[in-house]
């Protein structure tokens, strides 16, 4: 805990024989980054593909413990593992909370909730049962069943795809997959049982039958409009935009030999969202920042700060603003509000020392040798410790969208033009 800030911090120091002391002359000393949208489990997928038929659970859990640090050594303290394959992401929270491996602290969700109709992957998902990350479900007593089944198992959050896209179908955009008493079911069951519910939401029709049903957090939020937005603010629904993945792949695809047809999409949706988002953070809806790392082009320990730099280039906030997103609002996530994400005395220590202001340029996020020291719940992480060298594990992989897209990559890319 953070017992003394200012002046009362200097006196009760003095106080104390043998305190530790860094000198962080010139730094920024600031909360830890809470990244609102991880996928810890997945080992940097290039496509469903590779989660559905490329990985094994012992093997998913032992990358998942190597992959938390490197989230922890980027400077997040903490995130919200939106979904899981295998339903590994409570065991991951549970090891680290206990301190069987090192991580950062961690909100889990299970599962996320389909309907047959699916999600992302179209025509791949099964009918019934489990695939990867999901679990269909098919009728309220399926739903009740499998709610319960999470939060008994130790869930933070219900994750429910509210929409999914058909492959033969997929210029409509994505479609509403769960009927209104469905979702109505959902929060009702989670909130009787003090769990809160995320909506993975891809158009406005969406956004409002999820705030209707009592949702609490809003994941994309694109194609929102003026009365998507309304549900927002009178239902009190914060909302992760999570446009990382995008913004990566319409700005360096070209260095991964990614589709163009795709960075044009994924460049659309950032340039018609921008303006609805702006206006939701200027309605006072909390937006919180969330990388979407667990795929190929989002890596983990690489990308944790891009949310706050497309927070500043395409909605106009402040690197201060950006920051704010990514550090207090982030709490709403942890369900940890008033415990994390600012330095105040009471508050779990979990703080960042940064060589340099980040509120003038939130990119030094990004930048590891920027970062002088982490401290997780109140101990300084060791940030020189090296990993094994890594080699491919067989049958692990099948890139769809090309190399796994480091800092490296984009580097060399941008010194060859």
């Amino acid at each position: 805990m953070i017992t003394a800030v200012g002046a009362e911090a200097d006196q009760k120091a003095a106080a104390l024989p043998g305190t530790q002391r860094l000198d962080a002359t010139g730094m920024t000393v600031m909360p830890g980054l809470i990244d609102a949208h991880v996928h810890s489990t997945f080992d940097d997928a290039a496509g469903h593909d590779e989660l559905f038929y490329h990985r094994r659970p012992g093997m998913a859990a032992i990358t998942t413990v190597r992959n938390a640090r490197k989230i922890l050594t980027a400077g997040v303290t903490g995130y919200f593992d939106v979904d899981s394959i295998f339903d590994l992401g409570i065991d991951i929270k549970e090891a680290i909370q206990h301190g069987v491996v090192e991580g950062p602290r961690i909100a889990a969700g299970s599962y996320a909730l389909m309907t047959s109709v699916g999600g992302a992957a179209g025509r791949l998902m099964p009918d019934h049962g489990t695939m990867a990350y999901a679990r269909l479900v098919s009728g309220k007593d399926e739903i009740i069943a499998e709610v319960r089944r999470q939060i008994k198992q130790g869930a933070d959050w219900i994750k429910v795809h509210v929409t999914g896209s058909l492959g033969h179908r997929r210029s409509e955009g994505e479609l509403v997959t769960f009927t209104m008493e469905e979702m109505r079911t959902i929060t009702a069951i989670a909130h009787d049982l003090g769990v809160p519910v995320a909506g993975h939401c891809r158009s406005a029709k969406s956004i409002v039958m999820a705030c209707e049903a009592g949702f609490d957090q809003i994941i994309h939020g694109t194609s929102m409009d003026d009365a998507a937005l309304d549900a927002l603010v009178k239902y009190q629904a914060h909302l992760v935009p999570a446009l990382t993945f995008q913004a990566n792949l319409s700005d360096f695809g070209d260095a991964i030999h990614a589709s163009p047809a795709l960075q044009d999409l994924f460049r659309k949706e950032i340039e018609t969202s921008s303006a609805m988002f702006r206006k939701a953070f200027d309605a006072g809806v909390p937006l919180l920042c969330g990388s979407e790392s667990g795929f190929s082009v989002t890596p983990y320990g690489d990308w944790h700060y891009r949310e706050m730099e497309v927070f500043v280039q395409h909605f106009g906030l402040t690197p201060l603003q950006a920051i704010q997103c990514a550090t207090e609002n982030g709490a709403l996530c942890l369900r940890l509000k008033d415990k994390v994400g600012t330095i105040q005395k009471n508050r779990l220590a979990d703080l960042l020392v940064v060589k340099g202001d980040p509120s003038k340029d939130v990119t030094l996020l990004g930048q590891r040798e920027q970062l002088h020291a982490v401290m997780a719940n109140g101990r300084f992480i060791d940030l020189q410790r090296q990993d094994p060298v890594r080699s491919n594990i067989p049958e692990w992989r099948c890139h769809d969208f090309g190399e796994i897209l480091t800092k490296d990559i984009v580097a060399k890319a941008r010194a060859a033009k």
